[in-house]
């Protein structure tokens, strides 16, 4: 079930647009990044979300469109890598809550969780974004909030 939420919570966040500049070709570039998306072409969708990095690299939605297209991208998942392309957006917008709930919901499926540490800072994100009340975290927290509660419940007790 978890492996179909991501997806599902993906396609919902992706349309966001961010205080930037934005030209026509950016808008196609985000068009054909959401096509790529639903038609699970995420090989493609990452060469798509590098050319609007490219364009606009002051845009965290370029940087989380790549995210997510690492992170998802079965094949050849780089979960690392995505994670370092959500720190990117965040980098650039603090408050970008896509950033911040596709960060911690891809910790939250890393191995080897606690010990690296992730689960805290999974715990951190997914908070960040739920306090924010953005609607995916909403909704990620409220089907899955024994899972939540089991893997940040040693945090909320420090």
């Amino acid at each position: 079930m978890k492996r179909l939420l991501l997806p599902l919570l993906a396609a919902l966040a992706l349309p966001t647009a961010v205080n930037a500049e934005v030209t026509n070709d950016y808008i196609l570039k985000t068009n054909q990044s959401k096509k790529l998306f639903s038609e699970r072409k995420f090989s493609e969708m990452k060469n798509i979300c590098e050319e609007l990095i490219e364009i606009s690299p002051d845009n965290p939605m370029g940087y989380v469109c790549k995210g997510v297209a690492l992170g998802l991208n079965i094949e050849n998942q780089k979960k690392r890598e995505a994670i370092r392309n959500f720190t990117k957006a965040i980098k650039i917008n603090p408050e970008y809550n896509e950033a911040y709930f596709f960060r911690g919901l891809l910790q939250f499926q890393m191995r080897r969780r606690r010990d690296l540490g992730i689960a805290r800072r999974a715990c951190n994100d997914m908070s960040k974004a739920y306090f924010n009340k953005y609607p995916p975290a909403l909704e990620y927290v409220k089907n899955n909030m024994s899972f939540v509660k089991y893997e940040c419940y040693q945090f909320i007790r420090e």
